[in-house]
């Protein structure tokens, strides 16, 4: 019974700490005055943002597309190369920053012996906090930016972005559909049915 509990309780704690290091944040902004009701295509605009993907590689290219394509397409929107309403593109970025953790001190316990005239005597001291110990980790956070932009007007009319920590230097296709998921969570315009 006793390796059951250990083997869940292990589980548990890997499940905790995986899903600690998967946090992303994500946001949207609308225009003011943008009606999504005429919008049901889209398309890719040119490869506008070859600069901003410096360090990226078709493969993860061609996953982030397809992610945002299936998030659209559920909304009932559809892939349209002649005339479509809405060109999307997307950036990414990757910095790195610093976050501060920090870690408690304790004192060694030990024994001290008392001698008296009726004997010896042992006291034990347990382990005491002594403190803190602080100190600055590096890691690396990728962000995500998706931009809709009106295919006759061409003005921007909305865009998401995300961002969450990495596992290093360039995000992977993994990490970068966990934000396109976690935008499109807040991207709620329907397309025209017909």
């Amino acid at each position: 019974m006793k390796k059951i509990t250990g083997v869940v309780g292990g589980l548990a704690l890997a499940a905790t700490l995986a899903l600690a290091g998967c946090s992303v944040s994500s946001h949207t902004e609308t225009a003011k005055g943008a009606d999504f009701s005429r919008y049901k295509t889209f398309a890719w605009a040119g490869d506008t943002n070859v600069t901003a993907k410096k360090g990226s590689n078709d493969i993860v290219d061609d996953n982030i597309k397809n992610a945002i394509d299936q998030q659209l397409q559920k909304k009932g929107w559809r892939e349209s190369a002649d005339h479509p309403d809405i060109l999307l593109d997307y950036n990414i970025a990757v910095q790195v920053g610093q976050k501060r953790e920090s870690n408690p001190m304790y004192s060694y316990p030990y024994t001290r012996y008392i001698y008296t005239r009726r004997g010896i005597y042992s006291m034990w001291y347990p382990s005491m906090l002594m403190g803190y110990n602080s100190y600055n980790v590096p890691f690396h956070e990728g962000q995500l930016t998706v931009n809709m932009i009106d295919a006759k007007t061409n003005k921007l009319v909305w865009t998401g972005w995300a961002e969450g920590e990495i596992n290093r230097r360039q995000i992977s296709s993994k990490e970068a559909e966990a934000q396109v998921k976690s935008i499109f969570k807040k991207f709620d315009y329907p397309a025209v049915q017909g």
